[in-house]
């Protein structure tokens, strides 16, 4: 549950307006997985390394799966790169379809809810195969 919410933690730029920029680049997991390990280096010993990459981990996997994604509000794509790149980035792919703010058009909730069910249809068998392994042993919780 920790690592959902670290992974979701990009998404807060929505509350101040500037979505897509640094808090999407690989920077900012690198900043957050720093964090994790300095707060846990003195308790978890050994531990805090391994938690700390599956934090940077986590908060990447925003970027990536933000990357995949259609994007149709100016500027087109994330500051994946940054601070490395202040470019905006979008993967030529489109595994996700974008997600309107439109509240107030008929189709706002029609067409989010498809690109829900898309999200749902390609990450629920990727869930379900690292729950599998990680109940079976093959996957350790550090």
């Amino acid at each position: 549950m920790v690592y959902g919410l670290v992974a979701a933690l990009p998404d807060l730029d929505l509350l101040i307006g500037a979505h897509s920029g640094p808090t999407h680049g690989l920077g900012a997991a690198l900043i957050a997985g720093a964090v994790a390990w300095l707060f846990l280096r003195s308790s978890r010993g050994g531990h805090a390394v391994r938690v700390a990459l599956a934090i940077t981990a986590a908060y990447a996997s925003h970027t990536l799966l933000d990357w995949l994604g259609t994007d149709t509000s100016p500027p087109i794509g994330i500051m994946a790169l940054w601070p490395f790149s202040r470019g905006y980035d979008e993967s030529p792919l489109h595994v996700f379809m974008a997600i309107s703010r439109r509240y107030w058009r008929r189709e706002f909730w029609t067409y989010n809810l498809l690109a829900l069910a898309r999200e749902l249809v390609i990450l629920v068998p990727v869930v379900a195969i690292v729950v599998r392994y990680r109940r079976d042993g093959s996957i350790r919780h550090p």
